[in-house]
């Protein structure tokens, strides 16, 4: 084999070793109280179906024993969350008083769905947070 061809081989197999372990995930999360006591919570991870476009900024790097981005993101979903909602979250809260007398309390903690670009590779995980123009 020619040595230009055995190395256009490699770096094809490279791109294509780099694409499988890389993608383009969506993750949101809600959880809802009511009274201070959580009612429901959840954590949606998917896969984009279309890869993003435009620039994006890394957000967090973790080590892991997951062998891919889906299991990784459910058991370590806490150390996740910390490095998304320090990006930003919203916070909806509804209060119900009566003759100075709390009643009623609703609160409810939302990551809307970020775009994200997950380098997976070697037991590292890269994540890259999408900066849409």
């Amino acid at each position: 084999m020619v040595p230009q061809t055995r190395q256009l081989i490699l770096f094809t197999l490279l791109l294509l070793t780099t694409a499988l372990f890389a993608g383009d995930w969506y993750v949101s999360y809600r959880l809802h109280s009511h009274n201070f006591v959580i009612h429901s919570e959840r954590l949606q991870v998917s896969k984009a179906m279309v890869p993003f476009q435009g620039e994006s900024q890394p957000v967090c790097t973790f080590l892991t024993e997951a062998e891919n981005f889906a299991s990784f993101a459910k058991t370590q979903s806490q150390p996740l969350l910390e490095c998304l909602m320090a990006h930003g979250v919203l916070v909806h809260s509804r209060e119900k008083i009566t003759d100075l007398v709390h009643h009623n309390a609703s609160l409810e903690l939302v990551l809307p769905p970020v775009p994200l670009k997950v380098d997976f590779n070697d037991g590292l995980v890269i994540i890259n947070k999408v900066i849409r123009h």
